[in-house]
């Protein structure tokens, strides 16, 4: 079934459930898709299906969600921002309830209205469906998320020692310190806050190799975007890679 039957499906519970005014809301909010992901209107129907049915939304992503503007969620990101002068190490929050691509677009809203004059988004708009599609496009590398939950993030977008080296030796340089390649969701997110707070490029000018093999990110020209690469095997001096705490060392 394609994610717009699901959604179509969800819409009929929602009438069925309500048998009125509700039905008229469900299809005003089909009438936003345009605006909408189909993932975020099913998470959306999904919160309003449970309310409906006497569950607990307390922890709902769509309800969550509902209840932020896009300045609050940059506020909370940007609040939680924190960047270790020694390693280059960024941490920060994103809000229970917000996709990855939400919170890029609320940063997007927020780095224009602030900086009107660079006529540039934070992360390059044209590639929002790039980065949503990851899960989808490439499972083993990119991760489906729960956004019902607040999750932290930890990435060095620059890791020391990984220009001039190919693909495979930034791996053993990444895992020498304990980090794998950071998922270009969050490398994007790290790079658009720090451009959001200070205008500074994370990635110091430089390509950055994430966790898909054939693609590199940088922010050189009208904000994060993605290139495909057909140069993992070769060196180059400005490209590098960007490290996150490995699964295994979270667990520990």
């Amino acid at each position: 079934m394609s994610s717009f039957q699901v959604v179509a499906e969800k819409v009929a519970q929602v009438a069925s459930l309500t048998a009125g005014f509700v039905s008229q809301a469900a299809a005003s909010l089909v009438g936003k898709a345009e605006k909408l992901s189909l993932d975020e209107m099913s998470r959306r129907l999904d919160g309003g299906l449970r309310a409906l049915r006497g569950e607990d939304v307390s922890t709902s992503a769509g309800v969550t969600t509902a209840q932020k503007t896009s300045l609050q969620i940059v506020e909370e990101m940007i609040k939680s921002y924190a960047i270790d002068k020694k390693t280059g190490a960024s941490t920060f929050t994103v809000p229970a309830g917000v996709t990855d691509v939400d919170a890029m677009k609320a940063l997007n809203e927020y780095f224009r209205k602030n900086q009107p004059q660079l006529q540039i988004d934070a992360v390059c708009a044209p590639h929002l469906e790039w980065f949503e599609n990851l899960p989808k496009e490439f499972p083993t590398y990119c991760e489906t998320r729960d956004y019902s939950k607040a999750r932290q993030i930890t990435i060095t977008a620059v890791v020391k020692g990984t220009t001039l080296v190919d693909r495979t030796t930034q791996g053993s340089v990444l895992e020498g310190e304990s980090l794998v390649f950071s998922d270009p969701r969050d490398q994007a997110l790290a790079a658009a806050i720090l451009t959001c707070i200070t205008g500074a490029d994370l990635f110091k000018g430089l390509f950055v190799r994430g966790s898909v093999p054939g693609f590199v990110l940088h922010n050189l020209y009208d904000g994060v975007r993605f290139e495909s690469h057909d140069g993992d095997g070769r060196f180059y001096r400005n490209v590098a890679a960007s490290g996150s705490p490995s699964p295994e060392l979270k667990k520990t």
